[in-house]
């Protein structure tokens, strides 16, 4: 089992990096590979709408600051490129949490090891959202497509063992409780 504090390798009783007890979740829902507390849909939504609320005003701020410079697809850009440096900062720390995971008490780490992120599979987790996200605002014909695989790429984790969404699958990653 895997400390749910620091990532450490807990053979039995107290962890020996950070000296906290290992728990289990209430719910019964620990990951069978590493031995930690999965979060609940709930808590990974809380999360969300805290990262998207706590984004709102920086985002609007630098869109419409570049589009009145530049142009709206050189907006979208500056957009994506600053929720990617939050994402992919936080994740890589040593938290292995943005704010909006503080504040609903989860954290991402590897799917294998139950350790923290790398910046490789921070990319690809923030990435694969942001592909389909990006492909929403193209208003092409498609796009009722793409609203419809988000849906399945978040829901996805009610019929996942391990509560996956297919952006955790793809990028190798399970988001724990903190």
């Amino acid at each position: 089992m895997y400390c749910s504090n620091c990532g450490a390798l807990v053979p039995a009783g107290r962890c020996p990096a950070c000296d906290v007890m290992p728990t289990t979740s209430a719910s019964g829902r620990d990951d069978a590979t590493t031995g930690l507390v999965l979060a609940s849909f709930w808590r990974r939504a809380g999360s969300r709408v805290a990262d998207d609320l706590l984004l709102i005003i920086p985002g609007v701020v630098i869109f419409a600051l570049v589009a009145a410079l530049s142009n709206v697809v050189v907006a979208w850009i500056a957009f994506f490129a600053l929720t990617g440096g939050y994402v992919i900062g936080f994740l890589i720390g040593p938290a292995g949490q943005t704010l909006g995971g503080r504040v609903a008490s989860t954290r991402v780490r590897d799917a294998r090891s139950g350790k923290m992120i790398t910046l490789r599979q921070a990319s690809l987790r923030w990435g694969f959202v942001t592909l389909y996200g990006s492909l929403e605002l193209a208003g092409s014909h498609w796009a009722y497509a793409v609203v419809a695989f988000s849906l399945i790429d978040n829901l996805y984790l009610f019929v996942d063992p391990r509560r996956q969404t297919l952006h955790d699958k793809f990028a190798s990653t399970i988001v724990v409780m903190a």
